[in-house]
């Protein structure tokens, strides 16, 4: 970050002038959104790439960064533990990012107490007249518009963030070292076994403000959208609580959901063919929209907050909101009751035999075969699903590993049942291997060779949930001498490593 100002006025060295993009005041400029997200801002702040002299709110309010806090990659606000002096102020708390200013609003974080700790919101764009941002305590902060004070054109940033990236996957100490197998492994478990804690942790923190049944209900809405719509299903969740949906039908949850959502065909841009719109089920589903308490609200989202390009035809949301539909109708009125049980069972059997049983049975409660209409339709109008499951085994072991289990961890404890505890850390530790992904892979391809491939530390869900902490606490950062496979002495280390 350059710290080289002059008066009030960033100073630039002469030769780069003609690569810099100014921007009048009353000069209207708006980013491409298509290429710019959330991540790429946050990684602007936490590298501080903007001029912190005499930075301003959209408010009026003068800002200096003291500290830009630590980035949290699980749920909550995205740095914590900030120190930002206002108007002379020092004020330590919690920092939010957005891309556009109007998201603090749509992404309803003013409804959740969560984000009352927040002191400053930073976005890259101001695009709505908000000038402070206001929290569920009814607090208002400050909100900073980085795109005034950013220190490289938009584009050079972007480049750039995208050339560390590839430059961070290229660098790693353990590369073409010789493991110690039984370490590694064991490191693996270490950390998968603290990332599911760090999962409790959460869950403890959102039973300050939320049943089970919420967060339950929130957590697998979440999980089902993947990364492309995790976040507007987990908002739908919370527009629509667990609760209205006491005594409905199936249809009548659909028809809640998909209004609230905007994803009923009567509410898309482009209108489906006659012929879909006439299918009894749609037909079904516009009326019992039309007649529900929910139709008269206001607080609909909307298709843009909705990602549908290169997703498969069984993720689209649309199926997956019926997926969610039928999982709510099946549990008569509780999600806790649905899958606890069969988590308890646990606590009464130490054999392996047993523990395998129950988390067949755990995966067969999630993979609902799909009825009427959803076993031929991906989407309102759009076939190509083949009868598949509604939730794959796949996403459903997802599930299970990352919401399930945790909350009926904190049911444990908050139960003060030791037994259990115990018990659920024993279904998690042993749950077989889950689909690889994009961090899975790359990590695979740093550490281990033909010689010593991954196969030979016997992945499961919880190795798995640790080589994915070791990505996001220590290589995203770059964090090598605190790497813990170097700590523990898990690699035979070379002078040309370090």
């Amino acid at each position: 970050m350059s710290e080289h100002t002059q008066g009030n006025v960033p100073s630039v060295p002469s030769s780069e002038f003609s690569s810099m993009e100014f921007r009048e005041v009353d000069q209207f400029y708006e980013p491409d959104f298509d290429k710019i997200d959330e991540d790429f801002v946050q990684k602007l702040w936490n590298g501080q790439r903007f001029f912190n002299a005499s930075l301003i709110s959209i408010a009026g309010k003068e800002i200096r960064v003291l500290k830009p806090g630590v980035w949290n990659r699980e749920e909550g606000p995205d740095f914590m533990h900030a120190e930002i002096e206002i108007d002379g102020k020092l004020c330590v708390g919690d920092v939010e990012i957005h891309v556009k200013s109007s998201e603090w609003y749509a992404h309803k974080h003013h409804l959740n107490s969560r984000y009352n700790r927040v002191v400053l919101h930073v976005v890259l764009f101001n695009d709505n007249f908000n000038l402070r941002t206001r929290l569920q305590n009814g607090k208002r902060i400050p909100t900073l518009e980085l795109l005034k004070w950013i220190d490289a054109p938009i584009g050079d940033l972007f480049d750039e963030v995208v050339q560390a990236e590839e430059d961070a996957s290229n660098f790693c100490r353990v590369t073409g070292n010789q493991l110690n197998i039984d370490s590694i492994k064991s490191v693996f478990e270490a950390l998968g076994q603290e990332r599911f804690l760090e999962k409790t942790d959460a869950v403890r923190l959102l039973r300050t403000r939320l049943n089970f049944e919420q967060i339950l209900y929130e957590g697998i809405m979440e999980a089902l959208g993947y990364s492309q719509n995790s976040k507007p299903l987990r908002e739908l969740a919370q527009r629509v609580p667990f609760a209205d949906f006491d005594y409905k039908t199936v249809h009548e949850i659909q028809a809640i959901l998909y209004g609230i959502a905007g994803l009923l065909p009567s509410q898309l841009e482009k209108p489906l063919p006659a012929k879909e719109t006439e299918n009894p089920f749609i037909g079904t589903l516009e009326k019992l929209w039309e007649t529900s308490d929910q139709s008269k609200s206001s607080d609909r989202m909307m298709a843009s907050q909705w990602r549908f390009g290169r997703i498969r035809p069984n993720n689209h949301p649309a199926r997956r909101i019926a997926a969610m539909s039928q999982l709510i109708f099946q549990c008569k009125g509780s999600l806790m009751m649905y899958f606890l049980p069969t988590c308890e069972m646990a606590a009464n059997t130490d054999t392996s035999d047993m523990l395998r049983k129950i988390r067949k049975e755990l995966l067969e409660l999630l993979m609902l075969e799909p009825t009427g209409y959803w076993e031929t339709h991906s989407n309102f109008g759009k076939g190509g699903t083949n009868k598949a499951k509604l939730i794959g085994e796949a996403r459903a072991l997802d599930i299970i590993v990352n919401k399930i289990l945790p909350v009926a961890y904190i049911w444990a404890v908050e139960s003060e049942s030791l037994k259990l505890q115990n018990a659920i850390l024993a279904l998690y530790s042993d749950y077989t291997k889950m689909q690889d992904n994009t961090i899975i892979r790359q990590v695979g391809d740093q550490l281990f060779t033909e010689a010593q491939p991954m196969r030979l530390i016997k992945p499961t869900a919880k190795i798995q949930q640790g080589i994915i902490r070791l990505y996001k606490n220590y290589c995203v950062d770059q964090l090598c001498d605190l790497c813990p496979i170097i700590q523990n002495n898990a690699v035979m280390l070379t002078e040309k490593s370090f």
